[in-house]
């Protein structure tokens, strides 16, 4: 249980910084961090080391998020203010264009495959550094680099179509 405890204290607010962005909502990152934690003690005898601690706890948090998502029948992706700035004001006509682009952008990063879609949610919704991402992934920080701008290249090709 010590170690458990070890486990929370050193990653505990990274992932709940990475299910933040997720959601956008502090008490629901925070209802989602605890179900995390608690999921991995259930099934910690199914971590096989292939990925870091930090990956599996984040797979786990993101589970957590789709299957809330899927109960409440939305799918919320937090913030994507970094590729789309979205406007308050303006005219009913523009309000409708900036939605539609942000959805598009939303169902973009959903439709990209792994290890794409992984990258590019570590780093924009998680704020991590693609250094960061690289030593998770047990990959070098060229590898994250040119998988995050991959990913973005994806994004934006699928949202010009």
């Amino acid at each position: 249980m010590a170690v458990f405890k070890e486990v929370y204290e050193e990653y505990g607010r990274p992932v709940y910084r990475f299910l933040l962005s997720l959601t956008g909502d502090r008490d629901l990152a925070e209802e989602l961090l605890q179900e995390t934690f608690y999921q991995a003690f259930l099934h910690i005898d199914q971590f096989e080391g292939r990925c870091s601690v930090f990956t599996w706890l984040c797979q786990i948090g993101k589970n957590a998020w789709l299957k809330e998502c899927r109960r409440t029948k939305k799918l919320e992706t937090g913030n994507l203010s970094v590729y789309i700035q979205k406007e308050e004001g303006g005219s009913p006509e523009e309000q409708i264009i900036k939605k539609d682009e942000y959805r598009r952008v939303r169902e973009a990063v959903f439709h990209l495959e792994e290890p794409y879609q992984e990258v590019f949610i570590m780093h924009v919704f998680g704020e991590l550094k693609l250094k960061e991402i690289a030593d998770l992934k047990g990959k070098t920080e060229s590898w994250a680099r040119v998988t995050f701008y991959r990913a973005k290249a994806k994004i934006i090709q699928e949202v010009g179509e």
